[in-house]
């Protein structure tokens, strides 16, 4: 197997919040103002509950497993290398969708926003460079690099915010249940299949050097839902719950609203930096994730295999498919089945866990 310099724990909860807070601005929250309007927010916070539960979870596979490579632990207590081919192609598969949707999403985002005249095709050919090489570099490159660019994207986080606060009206955010509970109770399961993603540290956790606790799984959870919650309550306050819901990245226009007294405006710019960084970083680890799951040992193979991705996913960017295709595609396929898959699979591996392994015949 590949023998990667390890990281701390605490780079690895580091690089879950970036991947999972930029994908939880750019594509959940418009699907949550679609589904909820005025109540998506009151259904994010009630994710609350379940995803600590489901942090909970995670940490009795990491307790279960001694923080192992969990599909050699598995395949060494069956003693069987059959069972978990199955589970390494069904994280292949739901890693390679997340980057997919991820860099289709970003590359129609800068298109529509900032390079209009600029072809797709070399938009997601220099995105897919720095994720390549990033990924070919390792864990640990991946790491540094977010250990550089989280600071500042929660910093701008925090300015943004600041500085609508003239704007937001936050009375807007009630009355609340005026259609029913069902608005409210489909954004939580929305958001909980957005947060369940956290399941792939399971497959990450033999790169970590320090103990994985699980006070820090349940800060990251309490930390990705407010990274969630805080600019989904901003857009509903700030352009109401109709209006949010009909803007295709209320996160984005929230930027444009940005003015500092009177002469300084348009810092919407300083959203590409928040927007590339997390993307990139996401999509540079679902790439590490879905080479290092195989256990490829020699390095010429990881780069050959990392490379076939790179070009797969940009030709995946370049298929013809309308943006309103891709947004109901998201809204009724994607989070759904991420949800399901996530319960599925955390269900199966804690089923495996508790299963009583296979005895190992002793020589002689």
């Amino acid at each position: 197997m590949f023998a990667a310099k390890k990281i701390t724990a605490f780079q690895l909860y580091c690089i879950f919040i970036i991947s999972i807070a930029i994908t939880n601005h750019v594509l959940l929250i418009p699907v949550l103002l679609q589904f909820g309007k005025r109540d998506a927010w009151i259904g994010a916070a009630a994710a609350l509950v379940p995803i600590l539960i489901y942090a909970s979870l995670v940490y009795v596979l990491v307790k279960r497993t001694q923080q192992q490579h969990f599909l050699i632990w598995m395949r060494e207590k069956f003693n069987n290398r059959l069972l978990t081919t199955p589970l390494r192609v069904a994280i292949c598969l739901i890693a390679y969708i997340h980057a997919s949707v991820s860099l289709r999403d970003v590359m129609v985002w800068t298109k529509t926003t900032y390079l209009p005249n600029t072809p797709m095709f070399m938009i997601s050919s220099a995105f897919m460079l720095f994720c390549f090489f990033a990924a070919r570099v390792g864990l640990r490159a991946i790491a540094i690099s977010t250990g550089i660019l989280l600071p500042l994207v929660v910093i701008l986080g925090y300015f943004v915010m600041g500085a609508n606060f003239q704007y937001k009206d936050y009375s807007l955010l009630t009355p609340l249940f005026t259609h029913g509970y069902r608005p409210a109770l489909t954004s939580m399961y929305l958001t909980c299949g957005a947060s369940f993603e956290m399941l792939v540290l399971i497959f990450l956790q033999h790169h970590a050097s320090t103990r994985i606790s699980l006070r820090a799984l349940l800060i990251i959870s309490v930390c990705i839902l407010g990274l969630t919650i805080g600019p989904l309550t901003g857009a509903i306050a700030i352009f109401g719950p109709f209006e949010a819901a009909d803007l295709r990245y209320p996160a984005f226009e929230q930027w444009r609203m940005v003015t500092i007294g009177k002469y300084i405006s348009h810092l919407d710019f300083l959203s590409i930096f928040q927007w590339i960084s997390g993307a990139c970083i996401r999509t540079s680890a679902l790439m590490f994730l879905m080479i290092d799951i195989w256990e490829v040992g020699r390095k010429r193979t990881r780069t050959i295999l990392l490379l076939a991705i790179a070009v797969s996913l940009v030709i995946d960017s370049m298929v013809p498919i309308s943006d309103n295709t891709m947004i109901s595609w998201i809204q009724e396929l994607y989070y759904p089945s991420m949800f399901i898959a996530g319960m599925a699979v955390m269900m199966y591996m804690l089923v495996v866990t508790f299963l009583p392994g296979k005895r190992k015949e002793e020589p002689g």
